[in-house]
């Protein structure tokens, strides 16, 4: 998957964007089901995309009225698609899908006028009229949605109806059972020769509407596309998502971007989400941090703005921009080949093989968490080391979060996750002292998650040993540690 696959949307939180956008009819679910990414060449087609976008989230802003009566219209739409491919076939329609294609013709009118009096000038959600249908199917003109095969439709059925109605009255007066037996017998041709004559007009009916098939089928991919759009608006308004500037050149910017299911989820925890920025270039950057420091959650905002981007809706960060991309990967120690029976580590080198094949042969997007974390240490460093060197070379885009040191060389950016750098250590310790059954919840709430640009010389923070410190590791085993660290410098 050039654009990640089911597993890895569920993990950056794609899927959980999708749940949300609270689209309403069968044509809108099944438009969201179809998205993908914009190809390179169609960046016409993204700009306009985006341009209709925000047509519509201004058209929200001032036109509440309009769009309740627009969400109650798409709430009592039926999916008449099947009727219509029946129709298509040739097969009579029976009254009930014959009512919903009438109802769904005048709904289509009251969708119309709304849309004529918003001036949204988007030719994707135009509407066809459907008033031939409508007269069609109400040969009363008598503007209700229900139908029956009306006694207008044909005199033959008014006059069959009217003798079966006098057979009934005659059954009604009759007094013997042998006189009752016959008139039933008569009531009976009646009814056969009425529902003759009422399929003879269905078919007509039907042969009438597949002619009209095409731009029924024009209108339901109209008000699919609607309500897509309408959804994408409305998801970007709840969360102040802003449009993405579309670049032409192998450069990322995000200003305070956040993934709103993480957000949702401290939240609900009352805790706060650190936004993200960063700006990235072709080659590789290079995120440092020790564990619990948030690397993993930054990668996971930006795949999943960047997705969302590709496939033109906006952005949840203040400013972004970046360029189309001919692929996105992510590569974290959370795959589905380990439940087919390979470690962690033999999951991201078969994973790694796909990704350093696309970014040799085409421009994207590769974030890789913590590469290697579940092999030896020493061999990791090297191969995280060797991989970023490799992945500098391209045009690609390669972000990279290692606690390694070491890892950052000349014309890499580096980034750090500020952590517990700012922290008066002694303070903490002395927190956690009178609340050790929250000392993990209080180390994360003093911990900084934020973005530091920095030098290829700065070594990752000692963080993971201020935690086991905090944690009230074995003071012994924190000394011999200790050691280790000076030996090292």
């Amino acid at each position: 998957m050039k654009f990640l696959d089911k597993q890895q949307r569920d993990q950056i939180g794609f899927s959980f964007v999708m749940d949300k956008l609270g689209i309403i009819t069968s044509y809108g679910l099944c438009e969201s089901k179809n998205i993908r990414p914009f190809k390179t060449c169609e960046i016409n087609k993204l700009t306009k995309e985006l341009n209709n976008l925000e047509n519509i989230i201004k058209s929200i802003k001032t036109n509440t009225y309009e769009y309740n009566k627009i969400g109650r219209i798409f709430c009592i739409m039926k999916d008449i698609r099947n009727s219509i491919k029946r129709c298509n076939e040739a097969e009579s329609l029976d009254e009930v899908e014959l009512y919903e294609i009438k109802y769904f013709s005048i709904l289509v009118t009251e969708l119309k006028n709304i849309l004529d009096k918003l001036h949204l000038n988007i030719d994707e959600i135009h509407l066809n009229s459907l008033d031939e249908i409508i007269y069609l199917l109400d040969p009363q003109k008598n503007g209700i949605s229900t139908f029956y095969v009306y006694d207008e439709y044909s005199e033959t059925l008014k006059y069959t109806r009217k003798k079966k109605r006098q057979k009934e009255k005659e059954i009604f007066m009759a007094i013997t059972e042998e006189e009752i037996s016959e008139l039933r017998k008569q009531r009976l041709d009646l009814v056969i020769e009425e529902e003759e004559e009422e399929l003879r007009i269905r078919k007509e009916l039907t042969l009438q509407i597949s002619k009209k098939t095409e731009i029924i089928n024009q209108n339901i991919k109209a008000i699919g596309r609607l309500d897509f759009l309408i959804a994408k608006a409305n998801l970007a308004l709840s969360y102040n998502a802003s449009r993405p500037k579309i670049s032409e050149k192998m450069e990322i910017e995000f200003i305070e971007a956040f993934n709103p299911e993480i957000k949702e989820i401290l939240e609900k925890g009352k805790k706060a989400f650190t936004p993200v920025s960063l700006s990235l270039s072709r080659g590789t950057t290079i995120i440092t941090g020790a564990n619990m420091g948030g690397k993993s959650v930054t990668l996971k905002t930006i795949v999943l703005n960047l997705l969302l981007g590709q496939m033109g809706f906006f952005v949840f960060a203040k400013k972004s921009k970046f360029p189309i991309l001919n692929f996105i990967h992510f590569v974290s120690d959370d795959m589905q080949s380990i439940s087919k029976g390979l470690s962690t580590f033999g999951a991201e080198i078969i994973k790694l093989k796909e990704v350093v094949e696309c970014a040799a042969r085409e421009n994207g997007f590769v974030a890789l968490d913590e590469f290697a974390r579940g092999t030896n240490p020493k061999e990791g460093y090297y191969l995280v080391r060797a991989l970023s060197k490799y992945l500098n070379k391209f045009e690609s885009i390669s972000l990279i979060s290692t606690h390694y040191d070491g890892v950052v060389k000349d014309n890499m950016v580096h980034y750090q996750v500020t952590g517990l750098k700012n922290v008066d250590l002694n303070a903490l310790k002395n927190e956690i002292n009178l609340n050790k059954t929250q000392s993990v919840e209080i180390i994360q709430e003093h911990m900084e998650y934020k973005l530091e640009k920095v030098s290829k010389e700065n070594r990752v923070p000692k963080d993971a040993l201020n935690i086991a410190i905090l944690l009230g590791l074995d003071e012994e085993i924190v000394s011999i540690a200790k050691s280790f660290y000076k030996e090292e410098e």
